[in-house]
């Protein structure tokens, strides 16, 4: 089988069933793309999680049997993405890129819940392939912007909004977050979910992962090195933040760059996303107001990290009140008899312990 590697209606690469076989516009390629690249590399970065429970039921509805059939996944899935214009079909196929985006509320609905109150089995549109990670989600589209629903426990949607309100407040680039709850009438439970708005404004531009430049090296020693200029010091602050708020789930596919959609040219390091594995999603956090903790250890050994932070080290009132009002948030959207005292000491200990050994 002979495929086309597309950026919306333009062809941009060739491949066969053993990998790319010609690179016509390099520019709006994949930065992971070479002659002989198996499709495999590329695509299984662009596939749901085979681990979530839903996504069973996703591959019944859409008669996908297992993401080994690189031909099977290609030809349903068409490696899909919301938050770029890359993806592929097969030489013989004509298919219409936008209809191949259009929102499958279906679908949707199978993917976060495992199930549809609609029994239409419609399949076309996008079909919730491309909506990768270990959590129950899926994108949905409102009022002309699409936005990811995801689950999670309390504790780790508590994490994500209150990480994204504490971002939000010292004016630090970060994916839009709200907290939406839905009543399921039939049951009477209700639902919460993490919500997050596209920040590529539909595909406008392209978010690439930093998995398609240092494939799984996700270590702050090793990408500084190979790192574009520009985008040195909103990494590395990414780093500091990631600190404060204990994340300790920062890897290559949860941090990338935007791409110019026309000229293929990196604009910038995408906004912070994913912190609903930090705070106290797994835990109480903690740091030793000597020895300090895995994230002040790995940050001040790095002689780059310490200098951009230097340089760059938000005062401690923004930061004491960037955590008030990420408090006020957090208990407005869940509960007001949360106590997040223990977030806040966290944060301005990491915050002072860092400050002192600059």
């Amino acid at each position: 089988m002979t495929y086309k590697i597309m950026h919306k209606d333009k062809v941009i690469a060739l491949a066969d069933d053993n990998g790319v076989t010609e690179i016509i516009d390099k520019s709006l390629c994949p930065n992971c793309f070479t002659i002989g690249m198996p499709l495999e590399y590329w695509l299984e970065g662009r596939m749901v999680d085979i681990h979530r429970s839903h996504s069973r039921k996703l591959f019944k509805a859409l008669r996908l049997r297992t993401t080994d059939n690189t031909a099977q996944v290609i030809d349903i899935g068409h490696g899909i993405s919301i938050t770029d214009n890359w993806w592929i079909q097969r030489n013989d196929e004509e298919l219409n890129y936008k209809a191949l985006k259009k929102y499958n509320e279906e679908l949707a609905d199978i993917a976060l819940y495992g199930s549809s109150s609609s029994d239409s089995c419609n399949t076309s549109g996008y079909r919730e392939l491309g909506t990768v990670g270990s959590y129950e989600k899926a994108w949905r589209y409102i009022n002309g912007c699409w936005y990811m629903y995801k689950q999670g426990n309390m504790q780790e949607l508590i994490s994500e909004y209150y990480s994204y309100a504490f971002l939000k407040a010292l004016n630090v680039p970060v994916a839009e977050y709200e907290i939406k709850h839905i009543n399921i009438e039939e049951t009477g439970i209700r639902n919460t979910f993490i919500v997050t708005k596209d920040f590529t404004d539909n595909a406008a531009v392209d978010f690439e992962p930093f998995c398609n430049y240092y494939n799984d090296h996700d270590e702050p020693e090793y990408i500084l090195q190979r790192l574009d200029d520009k985008l040195l010091v909103p990494y590395v602050m990414m780093i500091f933040y990631d600190a404060l708020l204990h994340n300790d789930d920062r890897h290559n596919q949860n941090v990338g760059v935007l791409r110019n959609s026309t000229t293929g040219k990196i604009t910038g390091l995408a906004p912070y996303f994913d912190y609903n594995l930090g705070l106290t999603a797994t835990g109480v956090p903690r740091i030793d107001p000597i020895k300090g903790n895995v994230f002040t250890e790995s940050f001040l050994s790095n002689d780059t990290c310490r200098k951009v932070l230097k340089e760059n080290l938000p005062d401690r009132k923004s930061i004491i009140n960037a955590s008030t009002t990420a408090s006020k948030l957090t208990r407005e959207n869940f509960s007001r008899n949360i106590k997040t005292t223990v977030i806040k000491n966290y944060i301005s200990a990491t915050y002072d312990y860092l400050a002192e050994r600059l």
